[in-house]
């Protein structure tokens, strides 16, 4: 710890819809079961433009980013049993959990914790040089992974990751991505690991590239836009339509088209969270007796867990790197049209 200094530089939102300040504070204080995490990359996502825009009504002035990756420089007394200074790791979102209210008893996952820390969004978060991390919600990087790679999978990997996994279906069944972007981006090369076919659905031409970009190729890109795109998915994937889709846009008209996507019993994941909530159509919805599952960012296990489909099978994104001293102007170049895979602040 003697090597950290006591300030640092941060990127703090001050006042909704307004760019980014460059301020200098104190270095944060860790608890017992903290990690203090010198930041080597943090990513820019959909929620932190919510938070941006107010629709979170977090406390301002607030350190931005959820999505961190970077090398811990100290350790709390308890968080010492699992972790030790210079190691290279991605801090998930939520951190210290109350281990007292409904939510923690009945489930013990700090993810439906009422108490619970959003860093970046009820708290400071990774646009900084350092930042706390809970040693519980943490995991260790593979040396093959860099920071700019690593800090969009500690949102967007493990949001579309969960999502996928409450599918829960078997190799060889047909599954579609609905918006490639940052989080479909590697939703298309995660279902593909995991031995689906797989279709990639997007209403603009760099999404639909996008599905192509890795060795892990969509089967099929689908241009959503394309009057005949629902019968085109449900002949190509037989059977009556997909076993799955994950839908990875907040836009509710494309929320419920999906479902028009899908065979008799398929399963529906939306990812998106609209502020006028959710439309389902009622005759897919129960003439096809649909499933609809609500999914969360996956939880410290299931991250590990894709970890190593990530470094077994060479899982990236397609990232666009800004250093720190452009990070207020993140929020303009996230609504870009023509923004392709994703943003990532990088010391």
């Amino acid at each position: 710890m003697s090597s950290v200094p006591k300030t640092m530089r941060a990127a703090r939102l001050v006042e909704y819809n307004k760019k980014y300040q460059i301020h200098e504070v104190d270095v944060p204080k860790y608890g017992e079961n903290d990690l203090l995490v010198k930041i080597g990359a943090a990513g820019f996502c959909h929620t932190d433009y919510q938070v941006y825009e107010g629709f979170y009504q977090s406390q301002t002035p607030q350190i931005g980013s959820h999505e961190p990756a970077g090398t811990v420089v100290a350790v709390g007394s308890k968080a010492a049993k699992s972790f030790n200074e210079g190691q290279r790791v991605g801090v998930l979102l939520f951190r210290h959990a109350c281990h007292e209210c409904v939510g923690c008893k009945t489930t013990r996952d700090i993810r439906f914790c009422e108490k619970k820390e959003m860093a970046g969004v009820t708290s400071d978060g990774a646009f900084a040089e350092y930042m706390i991390a809970d040693a519980d919600n943490t995991v260790l990087l593979p040396e093959t992974i860099p920071f700019e790679q690593a800090a969009p999978l500690m949102c967007a990997g493990a949001t579309v990751w969960g999502g996928i996994s409450k599918l829960g279906l078997p190799a060889g069944e047909s599954v579609g991505i609905l918006g490639i972007g940052g989080l479909g981006g590697l939703g298309v090369q995660f279902c593909k690991a995991l031995g689906y076919s797989t279709v990639a659905i997007d209403n603009r031409p760099e999404g639909r590239d996008l599905a192509t970009e890795f060795p892990l190729k969509a089967d099929l890109v689908i241009d959503y836009n394309d009057e005949k795109a629902g019968e085109k998915i449900v002949e190509w994937s037989g059977k009556g339509g997909l076993a799955g889709i994950v839908v990875c846009t907040d836009n509710v008209q494309a929320i419920e088209w999906s479902l028009k996507t899908l065979r008799p019993h398929g399963i529906c994941v939306p990812l998106g969270v609209p502020g006028e909530g959710f439309h389902f159509g009622s005759f897919d919805l129960i003439g096809k007796e649909i499933i609809v599952k609500g999914s969360g960012v996956a939880n410290r296990s299931e991250v590990e867990e894709m970890m190593k489909v990530v470094a077994s099978h060479g899982v990236k994104s397609y990232v666009r790197t800004v250093p720190f001293e452009k990070t207020p102007d993140l929020p303009e170049m996230y609504m870009d049209n023509h923004l392709k895979g994703r943003l990532v602040m990088k010391f």
